[in-house]
């Protein structure tokens, strides 16, 4: 009985979630008419940017739709009431959960606007298509009201697929990864059949596959490592308990820094944007919009610093050395050769930060190596966004599975007591 009731429950999360999918590859596909996106964010070198950064939250880009945003405004949101939870005299742990949560979504409406405004700034709508009298302005306002709509709308389908679905947030975010990427090997392979395809071009082609093969399996190996640190129990013996541990990941922050950190890289440069569009000749601004850009040394240095306080501030949240101290203590266990208490969550927060570093390094190197010669090179920037895209699809793919698991898993266990 149990079982059918728990396979009626992983049946019901699992059509609510290919329903929100369905739901958010429609809104995908609304598009804003009379808009020439050609020219969209196309000042300075961040264009690319933008458009990747969109493809790594949900959004799109190189069309304009109801989703175009994607998540990118609720992220960045979480990131800054973080930042905000951190000062005791916003007492932000003090709220109720629907004052928290609509104060995130004003919040990401602000951010949102921020965003829908610089866009739709930067392009060209057909003269039958203009607002109001033919008022730019007003247009540009009503473009970016539509696109704020879509976002807020996004954010609520993935509140929505974490209460009753399956994976959250991140189900939308590896759906519009996979659905870009077809698009993105009919572009390759049309652009080395425009091309007179020689044995250079083969040889690169082959070494991609391998590179990309590689990359999986160390991205795989760095997913699924993990620290064992011996658990006993006050009361127990026997092999149960010379069995037991507690598991901390390798990377503790596993891939979510590389989606983050790229959020928060490009909301200043959205800022940035919209101050040109205003004082297009001003020298200060352009010269941040070109050098804040991942082609340009300062950009790609501001990107790695980002990307390694985020690794290390997602391990602390991934791994509250606090909370499990507290779990420990609460349940009778300890560490082996440790004592309870502080001494337990001093020793797990020095754990925690050794770890945190090994991570920052992994996507430190992966990533941000690529991005510098980059600088030189171009084409190794798009290897560098590219690598970072697998680790995040790895990291994506295995959370979601580890739920799917859990559900399956939750009711094999053996009774104690019949």
């Amino acid at each position: 009985m149990t079982i059918n009731v728990e396979s009626k429950i992983i049946k019901r999360k699992i059509l609510t979630t290919g329903t929100i999918i369905f739901v958010y590859v429609l809104g995908r596909h609304i598009l804003i008419p009379g808009v020439d996106v050609k020219q969209i964010l196309s000042v300075g070198d961040n264009q690319s940017l933008f458009k990747f950064v969109s493809g790594m939250t949900g959004g799109d880009l190189s069309t304009l739709s109801f989703f175009s945003l994607g998540l990118g405004p609720w992220m960045s949101t979480l990131i800054l009431w973080r930042v905000f939870g951190l000062i005791k005299k916003f007492e932000l742990d003090k709220l109720t959960l629907k004052k928290s949560y609509i104060l995130k979504i004003i919040l990401s409406s602000i951010i949102a606007g921020i965003q829908a405004i610089a866009i739709s700034s930067t392009v060209s709508v057909r003269s039958n298509f203009l607002f109001i009298g033919n008022n730019p302005l007003i247009t540009n306002i009503m473009l970016a009201f539509i696109m704020v709509t879509g976002a807020i709308f996004l954010i609520w389908l993935s509140n929505m697929n974490e209460a009753f679905g399956i994976g959250g947030p991140i189900v939308l975010i590896l759906a519009g990864i996979v659905i870009k990427v077809p698009d993105y090997v009919v572009t390759y392979l049309g652009d080395m059949s425009q091309e007179h395809l020689n044995i250079t071009d083969i040889v690169q082609c082959i070494v991609f596959i391998i590179a990309f093969i590689f990359l999986v399996r160390i991205a795989i190996i760095m997913q699924e490592s993990e620290l064992r640190l011996p658990i006993r129990n006050t009361l127990g013996n026997g092999d149960f308990v010379s069995k037991s541990y507690l598991p901390i990941q390798v990377n503790p922050a596993g891939g979510m820094p590389l989606m983050y950190s790229m959020t928060v890289t490009v909301l200043p440069q959205y800022g940035l944007q919209l101050i040109h569009s205003f004082y297009p000749h001003n020298y200060y601004v352009t010269y941040l919009m070109n050098n804040s850009s991942l082609s340009q040394p300062m950009g790609v240095t501001a990107y790695i610093i980002i990307l390694t306080m985020l690794t290390m501030g997602f391990s602390f949240v991934n791994v509250d050395p606090e909370k499990i101290c507290t779990d420990l203590l609460h349940s009778g266990d300890y560490i082996e050769n440790m004592e309870p208490g502080e001494a337990t969550r001093q020793y797990l927060t020095t754990k925690i930060y050794h770890l945190g570093i090994v991570g920052a390094l992994y996507l430190d190197v992966i990533s941000g190596i690529p991005l510098y010669i980059g600088t030189i090179n171009s084409d190794f920037t798009q290897y560098g966004l590219a690598a970072g895209t697998v680790i995040i699809l790895v990291s994506l793919s295995s959370n979601i599975y580890d739920q799917i698991h859990a559900l399956l898993i939750k009711n094999d266990y053996p009774k104690l007591i019949e």
